[in-house]
């Protein structure tokens, strides 16, 4: 954040905080637990063509300082309590919360679920509800109740007894969660005595209205980096009592692991992301758990980061240094070591509102004590494009369906915002100038704007762009009308590299699809042309690669560090060895693969991989068994589809998986074909390759079939609008 912004925003806090702002009076606003909505947000850059000197600033909940609102205080929650969810009561008048504890050692459960209820969500009311006994007295004057993790207000439901939802983790038979229902959120029942998924022991599922389906996040196992590490996996349905098994969509990589002291097995995990469908897209509160033992597994503080997507499934991380957005307390306070956030996030007013439980000490170290604390954040308010004192704009796409009038939520009171109303192809409309536009000149989240001679946006059917000016001023979000989207725009020419070695000699390759300037192969160590057509698998030319006499024989595929959220691997391997090789690498050979790395390799023999393997994001996925024939050519690829991995042997699929996706593929460096970038370990290949392939697409199942049987040179001149266009 550029210092005047900071300076000005410290200072606007200043002011709210001791001049009333916490009064009773602030809180008056009807609680809303729905937060969709048409507002356009700046979190990521999906709206964005073009910025210049303007930056996006993240800015943290800012906690309450009457905190903590809720305590262990009865006999049956011992020292720990766990927000598990907190809705507006079904009229809007107050809160409801669900929360779990912790039972003392006379308690013959090991926990209970328990509820509150409060007019402002400040003062909490535990109510003796008499519904369950607690059996260390036999009393049922107490406030558990059966459920209340993902608790879910579900009124649309046709049946009356299943208006509420909620999972339950019941980990004495295996790490499993099973659903509940109930008519008020009280009374609970046990919906099947099937299991929706196994994970470990934090989740979160809620209805999602945006995709009108039920959809769970959890917390999964993963290797990453050569060490094993919590991750999250995700699942979803459209009935609420039938999952699909959880897949891999979130977990560490480079950045996280940026505070880990050299040569220790010191990790980042991912403990819980709650997922909120925000608006038209979805935000996630991560809780990012930095194990600082000995043995990376199982002590260190938890804290809260953002992370948000347009779809729930593919994630993105914050811009630099991903900064915490809930962060935890000082030392000896009492949530100094953990922080926990369930479905608890409300909007109240113009603000956010977050419940969080926070615990003195670190994770694993027990005894600890917890509570519940409240953090509010302006409404849209995660993050902001920020001017300074050299205005700056930001300019969006070409965007569909702008209508009515335009809608800021700004913080202008030092500065200035302006906007204009460009066509597609960036010129300025006649009476939607800068110059023409009536300014905002407070702070608000909600701000109608116009222009000299026109109170709304222009009435046309194409697509129009805006442009916003900013000094000394921050945007966080607009709207533009109820149905504002992106308009369809041509891709950026992808990745397109093919070698199939016809014709060629000397130390470099040229790329057999017209891409000028992009893409070569070059020869790196002893490989060379094989001029002999009995080892070619097609044409008369391949690649011979490796030599007895000298390591790191490789082939070096130049402008292929990016190969972006899709792409396709695949080459024709002989191997004349029958050993572990590499077939593609961005790997530097002298440590686990990281999240900047990749390899797609095999093992001929099978003793050490039975089939083909891909590590991406520092995450190792393995095909299903293949058979590879000594001294005889086999196709074999890859596609990545914004992390759906799909292996494919002589053309056919052998296996699939998942990765977390929502990010680009960006390498440290071009992809190498025959071996690592430095010595390490030896996975030299020893053959012959040919049709070396390198796309920025998937090739569909049909699609890879007719390449491993046809050849490239053959399917691309077939299908010359595959990839790019064929060189004549």
């Amino acid at each position: 954040m550029m210092p005047s912004t900071l300076t000005r925003r410290a200072d606007r806090w200043r002011a709210l905080l001791f001049t009333g702002w916490w009064l009773p009076a602030a809180f008056a606003a009807v609680p809303r637990a729905d937060l969709t909505g048409p507002w356009q947000l700046f979190l990521d850059d999906h709206l964005i063509e073009a910025r210049e000197n303007v930056v996006r600033a993240y800015h943290p909940f800012v906690k309450h300082p009457g905190n903590p609102v809720l305590k262990a205080d009865q006999p049956w929650e011992h020292n720990v309590v766990n927000c598990d969810a907190v809705l507006p009561t079904e009229d809007g008048t107050g809160y409801r919360m669900w929360y779990y504890c912790w039972s003392g050692p006379k308690d013959p459960d090991r926990s209970h679920a328990l509820y509150a209820t409060s007019g402002d969500g400040l003062q909490w009311t535990k109510p003796k509800l008499g519904l369950l006994p607690w059996k260390v007295t036999g009393s049922t004057e107490n406030n558990l109740v059966g459920a209340g993790d993902s608790l879910m207000f579900t009124p649309a439901d046709p049946e009356p007894a299943r208006r509420y939802k909620a999972v339950r983790y019941e980990g004495e038979s295996g790490p499993r969660y099973f659903l509940y229902a109930s008519p008020d959120g009280l009374r609970w029942q046990r919906l099947s005595d099937q299991a929706m998924f196994a994970a470990g022991d934090t989740s979160h599922v809620m209805w999602d209205p945006l995709a009108s389906r039920y959809r769970g996040y959890a917390k999964v196992n993963v290797w990453v980096s050569g060490l094993r590490r919590r991750g999250i996996g995700f699942s979803e349905e459209t009935r609420f009592d039938s999952w699909p098994e959880l897949r891999l969509v979130m977990a560490p990589d480079d950045i996280d692991d940026r505070w880990v002291p050299p040569g220790s097995v010191q990790r980042t995990h991912f403990y819980r992301c709650s997922v909120f469908p925000y608006q038209n897209m979805y935000i996630g509160l991560l809780s990012i758990y930095r194990a600082e033992d000995d043995e990376g597994y199982f002590h260190g503080p938890i804290y809260i980061e953002l992370v948000t997507s347009r779809d729930g499934v593919h994630w993105r991380r914050e811009d630099g240094d991903r900064p915490v957005i809930l962060e935890t307390g000082p030392k000896r306070s009492w949530d100094h070591g953990m922080l926990d956030v369930g479905a608890s996030l409300l909007r109240v007013g113009d603000q956010l509102r977050v419940y969080y439980s926070g615990y003195d000490g670190l994770h694993d170290y027990l005894p600890f004590h917890s509570a519940v604390g409240m953090a509010t954040l302006r409404a849209d308010g995660f993050a902001s494009l920020d001017g300074d004192d050299n205005p700056g704009y930001v300019v969006t796409k070409p965007l569909l369906g702008l209508q009515g009038k335009l809608r800021l939520n700004c913080e202008a009171a030092h500065g200035l915002v302006q906007v204009e109303v460009l066509d597609a192809g960036g010129r300025v409309l006649p009476g939607f100038r800068r110059r023409e536009f009536n300014e905002p000149r407070g702070d608000g989240i909600d701000q109608v704007v116009s222009w000299q001679e026109h109170d709304e946006l222009p009435a046309q059917a194409g697509p129009l762009k805006l442009r916003f000016w900013l000094k000394n001023a921050s945007l966080y979000s607009f709207h533009a009308g109820d149905t504002v989207r992106v308009a369809a725009m041509p891709a950026a020419a992808p990745i397109a590299a093919l070698f199939t070695f016809e014709n060629a000699n000397g130390k470099v390759v040229a790329n057999a699809i017209a891409s000028p300037g992009r893409h070569e192969l070059r020869f790196l160590g002893t490989s060379k042309i094989d001029r002999e057509p009995k080892n070619a698998a097609h044409g008369r030319q391949s690649v011979s690669v490796a030599s007895p006499w000298r390591p790191l024989n490789t082939l070096q595929i130049t402008g292929t560090a990016a190969l972006g959220r899709a792409f396709t691997l695949a080459v024709m391997a002989r191997s004349a060895d029958q050993r572990p090789a590499r077939l593609f690498s961005a790997y530097n050979g002298n440590r686990p693969v990281n999240a900047s790395e990749l390899v797609f390799d095999y093992d001929p023999s099978g003793r050490v991989l039975p089939g083909l393997r891909l590590i991406a994001h520092g995450i190792s996925l393995l095909s299903a068994p293949i058979t590879i024939a000594p001294e005889k050519y086999h196709h074999v690829a890859v596609t990545y589809d914004e992390g759906h991995v799909r292996f494919y042997f002589e053309g056919e699929p052998v296996g699939e998986g998942w990765l977390p996706g929502g990010t680009p593929v960006a390498l440290a460096r071009d992809l190498l074909v025959g071996e690592d970038a430095e010595l390490g370990s030896d996975e030299q290949f020893n053959g012959n390759l040919d049709d070396i392939l390198v796309l920025g697409r998937v090739l569909t199942p049909p699609e890879m079939k007719q390449l491993a049987a046809q050849g490239a040179e053959a399917f691309f001149s077939a299908q010359p609008t595959i990839g790019a266009t064929r060189k004549k």
